[in-house]
């Protein structure tokens, strides 16, 4: 068994922690710490905004300046009810 592609983990660990957080939003700071102290995923802040960038084109989160706020799809994804986008 392969182990998991480090990106595809950090960025369904991104949506997950949006999924969880307040209101379903959070902000790159608040990702960057969730990743490091849930997750144990070391990210620097430009690669918590890439990693949210790409979930936006997916169509599973909003950007608003440094905020992310989780959509009905993304929502749906995070409780495994739809697809990991390219699956």
């Amino acid at each position: 068994m392969t182990a998991p592609d480090p990106v595809r983990r950090r960025r369904a660990s991104t949506l997950a922690s949006v999924f969880f957080a307040p209101m379903g939003q959070a902000t790159v700071r608040d990702l960057q710490r969730e990743l490091e102290a849930v997750h144990n995923i070391a990210a620097s802040r430009d690669a918590v905004r890439a990693d949210l960038s790409w979930l936006q084109e997916m169509g599973l989160v909003r950007l608003l300046d440094d905020t992310a706020q989780i959509t009905e799809r993304g929502r749906d994804v995070a409780r495994n009810t739809a697809p990991w986008p390219g699956e």
